[in-house]
């Protein structure tokens, strides 16, 4: 089951489930932070943000330390979803984990570690950005 099914049970969309998730996170940020942390424009995720908050799910205020900061946060109703999309995320990890033989857990963490890795790594990296079909794609 994909995060995206996970979050859709939980009554949030995907989008506002990565929201939800970062926010949770680093508990009190700004939409800036947040754009950066989830590699997302500013105007996107003040969308984002502002469907989150009409949903009730996070607050959005002026820092009141720097007026031109808005701090973003999770409501009581955002940290019960939240909660509840870690708990499913929990069990289905720990479920496809058990299918892996007790002999070969530590070489799939570390497999999976790396590849985390790299996937940071790609992410960083501009030449490694490309969209579109593969056959196109030229050496």
């Amino acid at each position: 089951m994909s995060m995206s099914s996970k979050a859709g049970c939980c009554g949030v969309t995907s989008a506002q489930c990565h929201l939800l998730l970062e926010v949770e996170r680093r508990v009190r940020t700004s939409v800036t932070e947040l754009a950066a942390a989830l590699e997302l424009d500013k105007s996107t995720l003040s969308r984002t943000v502002d469907a989150a908050v009409r949903a009730g799910l996070v607050d959005r205020v002026v820092d009141p330390r720097s007026r031109r900061r808005q701090v973003v946060r999770l409501t009581e109703a955002g940290q019960r979803t939240a909660d509840q999309v870690n708990r499913l995320c929990d069990d289905s990890y720990t479920r496809l984990f058990d299918f892996v033989p007790t002999g070969k857990r530590a070489l799939v963490m570390e497999a999976v570690e790396l590849l985390a890795q790299a996937m940071r790594l790609n992410r960083t990296d501009p030449g490694a950005a490309w969209c579109g079909d593969p056959r196109e794609q030229t050496p």
